[in-house]
């Protein structure tokens, strides 16, 4: 007979909300291929600067939500803070309305968003189930989350490009070069209207704060104690915190930076002369970023169920480090194209197969992720596990963070593969602490 633990499902409502908060948190992603568009004099390493910003400041948030302890995990606290994220919208919006807005008022706005990205860990109604199905039932709750980025990263180009709702005698923003969107190409000359951004956030959280209101069901309290003195005194907290960095760190941060990577790779002819950069101008030829960069995180947010399928099938430890070596294999083979097409007058030859390598990239970080939700699971007690995820999902989320930025200063020093490389030599670092902490036949934990 099978031991019986908790489990976490999220309920309809909840998942509603933090969907909302998220899609205020990516839409970001976005925006900043649509400023680069416009001509309004930002470099890709302050825009990539903007991501980094928002990212850090979602990471800081979900420290904050830890230190709250269980109270933060509580439907009420998530409806809280999705209604905060109203005003957020409220300030997008009016901004937007603006003739210009510098750097600053950005940079702020992106701060405020980073409260959408303290949402991504939630906890459910518990249930009773067996733990052959922890997996499973741990990733469906996780990929909540991944629905708000994928639509967020589909809607922004396309509400950007409706006229403005609420209409006005400003002279519209034009775009300088094509952008795309889900439907095809963006051409030049384009109107935008940014403002539409705002008000379209504005009402999603409204609905999903208001409408659900009614409907919830009322909160079971828990009372089982928890220290956190506890949590971090166990050594696998501290293992599985570097193993999730590994993972969901690196599905955010490139959920996050995906569409601005394609842009600043294929957006750009270059021309070099004995290594050095002599000229960069825009490329016709370009595949429009914003039309396919949300096919990653898509595809990512399917396959997180399929990894926690795996990790009840097979193991936790051993899907995270199949995982792992396929991550240092994929990105090794990006860093390559990366390297190509910065270097190359005609970029559009290496996008394809970039593309098809991101998606890699994208699945075996999901799968991942929840592969050691499932090894969380095991090595952690059942009064623990849900602030001990919260802990994971806050530190991994700071990938949102340094992804970004490092993406940032490689703009600068004009040497993008690098920032791939290091990432390659990191998880094959994790594909050996896996390896020699949980795959051991004499460990504490063998496979969890």
């Amino acid at each position: 007979m099978q031991p019986v633990t908790t489990s976490e499902t999220i309920d309809k409502m909840t998942a509603l909300q933090v969907i909302a908060s998220t899609s205020v948190w990516m839409c970001w992603s976005v925006l900043v291929v649509v400023l680069y568009a416009l001509g309004l004099g930002f470099n890709f390493a302050q825009l990539f600067g903007l991501l980094a910003l928002t990212g850090f400041a979602a990471a800081g948030f979900q420290l904050s939500w830890f230190a709250l302890g269980s109270r933060s995990l509580s439907r009420r606290f998530i409806r809280t803070t999705t209604a905060l994220l109203t005003l957020v919208a409220v300030a997008m919006a009016w901004l937007f309305i603006q003739t210009s807005f510098s750097l600053e008022q950005l940079q702020l706005l992106a701060i405020c968003a980073g409260l959408g990205g303290a949402q991504l860990y939630v906890r459910g109604e518990r249930s009773s189930t067996e733990s052959s199905t922890m997996g499973w039932e741990l990733a469906v709750t996780a990929a909540v989350g991944g629905i708000g980025i994928v639509l967020a990263q589909i809607a922004t180009p396309l509400v950007v490009t409706l006229p403005n709702v609420l209409g006005g005698n400003a002279d519209p923003l034009l775009t300088t070069i094509s952008m795309g969107n889900v439907l095809g190409s963006v051409r030049p000359e384009q109107p935008i209207s940014l403002s539409n951004l705002g008000w379209m956030l504005l009402v999603f959280t409204c609905v999903a704060v208001l409408y659900p209101a009614q409907r919830q069901s009322q909160e079971r309290p828990t009372h089982a104690p928890f220290h956190r003195r506890y949590l971090i005194r166990n050594p696998h907290l501290w293992v599985m915190t570097l193993l999730y960095i590994m993972a969901f760190g690196s599905f955010i941060g490139f959920a996050l930076s995906f569409p601005l990577v394609l842009q600043f790779l294929f957006g750009l002819s270059r021309e070099w002369q004995a290594g050095e950069l002599v000229n960069a101008i825009s490329n016709d030829y370009a595949p429009q970023a914003l039309t396919y960069a949300w096919l990653g995180p898509l595809v990512g947010v399917v396959a997180r169920p399929l990894g926690g399928w795996l990790a009840d099938l097979y193991g936790g430890a051993r899907v995270t480090f199949v995982c792992a070596v396929l991550l240092a294999l994929a990105c090794a083979v990006a860093a390559y194209l990366t390297q190509q097409a910065f270097h190359s007058g005609a970029p559009e030859q290496y996008f394809l197969l970039f593309l098809l390598v991101f998606f890699v990239l994208f699945v075996v970080s999901s799968l991942a992720s929840s592969a050691i939700y499932r090894s969380a699971s095991v090595l952690f007690p059942a009064a623990q596990l849900p602030i001990a995820l919260r802990w994971l999902a806050a530190c991994a989320t700071a990938g949102a963070g340094y992804i970004p930025l490092m993406w940032g200063v490689q703009s600068v020093t004009g040497t993008p593969a690098l920032a791939l490389i290091a990432f390659a030599v990191f998880y094959f670092i994790c594909a050996m602490i896996v390896a020699g902490v949980y795959l051991r036949r004499h460990s504490v934990y063998f496979n969890p």
